[in-house]
């Protein structure tokens, strides 16, 4: 099931005003922070999945699902690698619960990814990157 139906949230931001938020960020011109709180109050999940990809360098369709997973463990991983600070986060993970239930309080998540240091999330999204390339034995 997707995370975001057809809303007037996104139609409000536009194809172009998407692109102008992930476009500012590329050029400096609107933190990563403020980009993400403005495309989940949009509802743009694809955008924010694009948005986190090019940080981590993973592709957008693994961060669609982990925004879409049963569990926000992995999504609060991919924020923190990504260099997102609570503010941010939190607007995404209050985007995914207006279409998906939690698995924790957002108290315990908000804790959870301000627990982690941003440098073991970033080896847990290069052995993610690692599995995408790598051909694993079935």
């Amino acid at each position: 099931m997707p995370v975001v139906a057809e809303d007037t949230r996104v139609r409000s931001l536009g194809e172009q005003g998407l692109q102008a938020v992930l476009d500012g960020v590329t050029d400096g011109l609107v933190l990563l922070d403020e980009a993400a709180i403005r495309l989940a109050d949009a509802d743009a999940v694809e955008a924010i999945a694009e948005l986190l990809s090019r940080r981590i360098d993973l592709t957008a369709d693994r961060v669609m699902r982990a925004i879409e997973a049963p569990s926000e463990a992995a999504l609060a991983v991919i924020c923190r690698a990504a260099g997102l600070n609570v503010n941010g986060f939190s607007a995404i993970l209050r985007m995914r619960r207006r279409h998906l239930p939690g698995d924790a309080s957002p108290a315990e998540v908000l804790a959870a990814f301000l627990e982690t240091p941003l440098g073991t999330a970033r080896q847990v999204v290069s052995m993610l990157r690692l599995h995408d390339i790598v051909e694993l034995p079935e």
